[in-house]
């Protein structure tokens, strides 16, 4: 008896709790033919180059090292994060992440509608394939669904393909856009993403033309561009504030993901006094703006606003009521990254269970305990595709 209680004691638990939810992660293909292969007959037939869901972009709007971490790149020589075993490594093991959120940045804005929307799909068959199933016995790892931003009809044909899969929980726009989001074309996208329970996020991901102006011209150099996300965000959201878009959906859930969060305060002031001025202009807004955050809103903390004094973005953490509306992410594996243990040193004591894993586990339905299989898992997988492509 004495030795089955100390066997017991010497035991790992199966499950374990879940502390730390990435919501900003981006998995890569080892080879862009992974991609292509996914591709529908009519475009795959068309025998593009594998550089081809590589935008071609300005050099001048190219962040440091194409926006990756040095030490990211695989042992094995892929890109960063296209290798299960060593993002393991980096993710769950040195950043005590416990799940991540994955926004392939695979699909930039391209001229033609139909070919963005055959990339979308390529995008998420691989993701389905790969990071949502071969390297997810851990069930450690939930995909988001990339969907043609400018072309309402295909986003709306892509999400109803793919919204019934357990491992897909949320449906990413691209904001560089030719409208604000919050205008009547984009609705019906809305309304999909809200009949499934699935949130919208939007993340920056640069091509060139019409997504790199600026309300007076075009920048010159990436510094600039990367400062001005908060204008492009805010922008999207004064119009789905203005236009009713959570009036009309209120079931609808959106995320602004790596567009800093601390621009929202005075934005809101300055909002919330003009509608005292002009809200019968807005009729579609039915509520003082701030009674949509806690609600349906919500923002992710990398690239955190850094003042000298954490005092100051302590004030806008508890304005914007940062326990309801912030979840934690790396933006892994991009020259920016964020670790956890920087956001507890920001994040008042009260507030960070809420930001570094539970807001996200409520937005997007995760269980509060996660499996504890290590990381063998993925480590195996690693070592039989390798052994594969030796043998070939």
């Amino acid at each position: 008896m004495v030795s089955d209680r100390r066997h017991a004691a010497h035991t790992p638990p199966s499950h374990v709790p879940v502390t730390v939810v990435d919501v900003d992660v981006h998995p890569a293909p080892r080879v862009f033919s992974e991609l292509r292969d996914h591709l529908p007959p009519a475009w795959r037939d068309r025998r593009f180059p594998d550089g081809v869901f590589d935008a071609i972009e300005s050099p001048l709007y190219v962040a440091p090292n194409k926006a990756q971490r040095y030490d990211a790149v695989s042992p094995a020589g892929g890109p960063p994060c296209s290798d299960p075993a060593f993002t393991e490594k980096q993710l769950f093991k040195d950043a005590a992440v416990d799940y991540a959120i994955m926004i392939p940045l695979t699909v930039r804005p391209v001229p033609n509608p139909e070919h963005e929307a055959a990339m979308c799909s390529a995008t998420n068959h691989w993701q389905s394939e790969t990071w949502l199933s071969k390297y997810n016995s851990h069930d450690r790892y939930r995909g988001t669904i990339r969907v043609c931003s400018g072309d309402p009809d295909l986003a709306v044909r892509e999400i109803e393909h793919w919204a019934g899969h357990p491992q897909f929980v949320q449906i990413m726009l691209n904001p560089y856009m030719r409208a604000p989001l919050g205008q009547p074309q984009y609705h019906k996208i809305y309304e999909a993403a809200a009949r499934h329970g699935l949130p919208i996020c939007l993340h920056v991901n640069r091509s060139p033309g019409m997504g790199l102006l600026t309300p007076v011209g075009y920048a010159s150099y990436f510094i600039e561009h990367h400062a001005l996300y908060p204008v492009m965000y805010a922008t999207h959201l004064v119009s789905m504030l203005t236009e009713g878009v959570f009036d009309r959906f209120p079931d609808l859930r959106v995320v602004f993901v790596e567009g800093g969060f601390s621009w929202l305060v005075p934005l809101m002031w300055r909002l919330e006094k003009l509608c005292k001025e002009f809200g019968g202009e807005a009729v579609s807004m039915r509520r003082a703006p701030r009674d949509y955050l806690k609600e349906q809103i919500r923002f992710s903390t990398q690239p955190v606003e850094e003042p000298t004094r954490l005092r100051d973005i302590r004030h806008i953490l508890e304005w914007m009521d940062a326990s309801s509306t912030v979840m934690f992410s790396t933006d892994y594996p991009h020259w920016d990254f964020d670790d956890p243990k920087w956001a507890l040193r920001l994040l008042p004591s009260e507030m960070k269970s809420r930001v570094l894993a539970d807001n996200a586990l409520d937005l997007y339905r995760l269980p509060r305990l996660r499996k504890n299989l290590g990381l063998s898992a993925a480590h195996n997988i690693d070592a039989a595709n390798r052994n594969e492509a030796a043998v070939a």
